[in-house]
């Protein structure tokens, strides 16, 4: 695990609003459709299993051990 508790929620609440945001007009076409999609899949992917690639090719971690 890479990813703290905060940083795993606030992955989950942008992974499960981005895909809205073609929806409410704020974002518009196909494109953003599919990227907005990806994205979110993404993040709550990350947060569910609290751990990031990313953050592992950065030796970036915000878990903290007993929390």
């Amino acid at each position: 695990m890479n990813v703290g508790k905060s940083d795993a929620i606030l992955r989950l609440i942008i992974g499960l609003i981005l895909p809205h945001f073609t929806k409410w007009g704020i974002l518009s076409g196909e494109v953003w459709i599919i990227v907005l999609h990806i994205i979110g899949v993404i993040l709550v992917f990350t947060a569910v299993l609290r751990y990031c690639l990313l953050y592992k090719l950065l030796n970036i971690s915000t878990y903290k051990e007993g929390k």
